[in-house]
């Protein structure tokens, strides 16, 4: 939703200052851009999604907004746009620091 409306949206590590964020065409002060989607500044990465991106990212990505239990680990994977997201059970991060 949020990336839809101009938007942006972060995932913060829990192990220290690293950051993903994925913002929209159009947000301010972002660094990624149509010519460069994927953009580090520091141990911040940037990644741009289109309008277009994000409504096929929505359809992929549908079975996770339902109430029924989704089967993990999952993979999603846009080869087109290099990039795959991983969708981990809690269990997995019982002990990160291990």
């Amino acid at each position: 939703g949020r990336l839809l409306h101009g938007r942006h949206f972060t995932y913060k590590s829990i192990n220290g200052d690293t950051a993903i964020t994925f913002v929209s065409t159009g947000v301010e002060g972002a660094f990624a851009t149509e010519e460069n989607p994927y953009a580090a500044h520091g141990p911040w990465l940037q990644i741009l999604l289109t309008e277009e991106f994000v409504e096929q990212m929505l359809g992929d990505l549908q079975e996770l907004n339902t109430r029924e239990e989704t089967k993990l680990p999952k993979e999603y994977s846009w080869p087109e746009k290099k990039l795959k997201i991983s969708v981990l059970p809690d269990s997995v991060f019982d002990n990160p620091l291990q």
